[in-house]
């Protein structure tokens, strides 16, 4: 292994420290923004820490999980080597770069990563249920154009892709056990499973412990698919259905465009797998653009599911980050930092309709009514 985390950890945490790019209050705003979305009747001021820890532990947490936007071209502007790793091996880089962010989060906003669901004590194992912040890569993933699924092939296996197309079929979104609680009534005692399969970004990757720190003795694998009914006494297991967690899951198929695809040949496509807050972004006939890790999937006919007789497997994409291309996904509306901040600070003005008024036809003298009940329409308020 090339670096570990604690050293990728350390230069993703410069590169998110630097002046030029000014991560730490891009991180502030994500999570204002995380809070403002998961929690209802919360202040949505930015006033503080504080405010951000009660918000998250007083009202119902509704979202997954605040994201992070890092397009890869600053990556590249700051370090090209470091660049290049994290396209060659995403998953490992991917981690540190969030576990850097989340330590800057944590100084931003302390209290963030406040869990949302507290399990009992009987429960509780050295895997947390917390918060984290995530990290968006945004593509190209290299200097040359986005690669469609037609370029998709042995040799962009395990590495970072940016592909566009047409989603063509849309799953419908389904949870998926992540982690299940177990009752046992004849010992009084809760248990816990963790689940990893095909598709989970940390297979293959060394464990990291509740400190952060990597284990590299231990490897995350696959787990069994059996649902545990007894425990190893053999008395009869409870399934804890509230106390168990899970994760958003849908799948989609990306289709090349067909003004791309060559003359006389049929398009061809991909599956997306899409994850927690990535669900529901895309509907059948939809442009995008993709950025993910393009991951072999073994057939689940041997033990543990890594079974295959041809030695031909299965392919998606594990998608990091979406972004609609076309003429509805107004990919010219861009806010910054300071039109974040703006609007924010007008929407805690208690004369905020006299405002919007006075910016509908300022050209106009007077008709003050006439302008706010413009504005009312313009914004869909009665």
């Amino acid at each position: 292994m090339a670096n570990s985390l604690a050293e990728l950890r350390t230069r993703y945490d410069d590169f998110l420290r630097h002046e030029r790019f000014n991560y730490p209050e891009r991180i502030a705003t994500a999570i204002d923004d995380y809070i403002q979305r998961s929690t209802s009747g919360g202040d949505s001021s930015t006033g503080g820490t504080n405010k951000a820890a009660s918000s998250l532990a007083n009202g119902p947490i509704t979202s997954a999980t605040p994201r992070l936007r890092v397009p890869l071209s600053e990556l590249r502007s700051y370090d090209a080597r470091l660049s290049n790793q994290l396209i060659n091996d995403p998953l490992r880089h991917l981690r540190a770069l969030e576990f850097a962010a989340h330590d800057i989060a944590m100084e931003e906003r302390p209290g963030y990563d406040k869990s949302r669901s507290a399990i009992s004590s009987s429960a509780s194992t050295n895997e947390s249920s917390d918060v984290r912040i995530r990290v968006a890569l945004g593509g190209p993933t290299s200097t040359s154009h986005p690669l469609n699924p037609r370029d998709l092939g042995s040799s962009t296996l395990r590495t970072l892709v940016c592909v566009e197309g047409v989603a063509v079929k849309v799953s419908g979104v389904k949870p998926k056990i992540v982690t299940s609680v177990h009752y046992c009534p004849a010992t009084n005692k809760h248990e816990r499973r963790n689940y990893v399969d095909a598709t989970d970004p940390q297979l293959g990757l060394p464990l990291v412990d509740s400190t952060g720190v990597e284990l590299p003795d231990k490897i995350v694998g696959l787990t069994g698919s059996s649902y545990p009914t007894m425990d190893q006494a053999g008395h009869v297991l409870e399934t804890e259905y509230g106390l168990s967690h899970y994760k958003d899951y849908q799948t989609v198929t990306l289709q090349e465009m067909p003004e791309r695809a060559p003359m006389g040949q049929l398009p061809r496509s991909i599956e997306l797998i899409m994850e927690n807050e990535l669900c529901d972004k895309l509907k059948p006939g939809d442009r995008c653009r993709v950025v993910g890790t393009h991951r072999a999937l073994a057939s689940n006919s041997g033990p543990g599911g890594q079974g295959s007789t041809s030695g031909v497997f299965k392919t998606v994409v594990l998608v990091n980050d979406v972004q609609l291309i076309g003429r509805d996904s107004n990919t010219g509306l861009v806010f910054t930092m300071r039109d974040v901040r703006t609007i924010r600070q007008l929407s805690q003005r208690s004369d905020i309709l006299d405002v919007l008024g006075r910016s509908v036809c300022p050209s106009i003298h007077g008709h003050s009514v006439i302008k706010k009940a413009l504005a009312l329409q313009l914004l869909s308020g009665v």
